[in-house]
């Protein structure tokens, strides 16, 4: 069965970006209630853009999956020596270095955060709730994810700029 997707690869990319274009329009913006612009030639410059300076994107995004998974890995393996390292690392503490007072600590926090965790349940976090609240800000304020992308196409503008550069094409 061939779905539109498949038509859709088949597509120039000026047509691509018309197709892009079309399909954001028939969204509705629920705070408008009018459907949402955006020019083809929006699409049209991010989809003719040179891939190679998606590559540090890609790898940075690749490099924080690795260290998701090897963190997870490790929880899963023993939660008590994660916890505690992690503790050390927030209050940069060397654990071969660890006086009597400091190691006693470490295992009185460990059972404090297994107790939190007991009793708070979904509601629990490692981190301060602090940080918790400025994740859900800044993941939820339209000002800072509307300066951010600002920023991302004004770099993005810069690149293409240097990109497109004779002197930079040439290699002198």
């Amino acid at each position: 069965m061939r779905k539109q997707y498949d038509d859709f690869t088949q597509l120039k990319v000026k047509d691509m970006s018309k197709a892009i274009s079309d399909m954001t329009y028939k969204y509705i913006n629920p705070e408008t209630n009018t459907p949402t612009r955006v020019p083809s030639k929006h699409y049209e410059k991010i989809l003719d853009q040179v891939t190679e300076k998606y590559m540090s994107d890609v790898t940075s995004r690749q490099f924080l999956v690795i260290m998701y998974n090897q963190l997870s890995a490790l929880k899963k393996e023993d939660e008590k020596y994660f916890n505690q390292a992690l503790l050390c690392l927030d209050l940069d503490l060397n654990p071969k270095d660890l006086r009597i007072n400091e190691r006693i600590a470490i295992e009185y926090t460990n059972d404090f955060i297994n107790e939190k965790k007991a009793q708070e349940k979904k509601d629990y976090h490692f981190l301060n709730q602090d940080i918790i609240d400025g994740f859900n800000e800044f993941k939820d304020n339209p000002e800072i994810q509307a300066k951010a992308v600002r920023d991302s196409n004004r770099y993005e503008e810069q690149e293409n700029n240097m990109f497109s550069h004779n002197d930079y094409r040439d290699g002198r």
